[in-house]
């Protein structure tokens, strides 16, 4: 295997470990039980659902609001354009 494919395999392994990563620990919520003083770890009901990409808050952002989506895309395309090219 090249040096260049295995840096690039490395750099998409990376990237994917680190979005399950992210989204695993996004996904689960602290909550501070003030009677208690407890902190409370808690799962979401549905884990991801297509919608929750989109900011529910903003409506006009509408998928504007991918940045980070839209970044991790983009380098997996630069990856896969210079496999193609190589």
């Amino acid at each position: 295997m090249n040096t260049a494919y295995a840096l690039l395999l490395g750099l998409v392994i990376f990237l994917i470990l680190f979005i399950y990563f992210v989204f695993f620990s996004v996904s689960l919520r602290l909550e501070k039980n003030e009677n208690k003083a407890e902190i409370a770890v808690k799962r979401k009901s549905v884990p991801f659902r297509w919608r929750d990409l989109i900011d529910s808050k903003n409506k006009k952002l509408g998928m504007i609001d991918l940045g980070n989506h839209i970044l991790v895309a983009g380098i997996i395309l630069i990856g896969i354009f210079i496999i193609s090219n190589a």
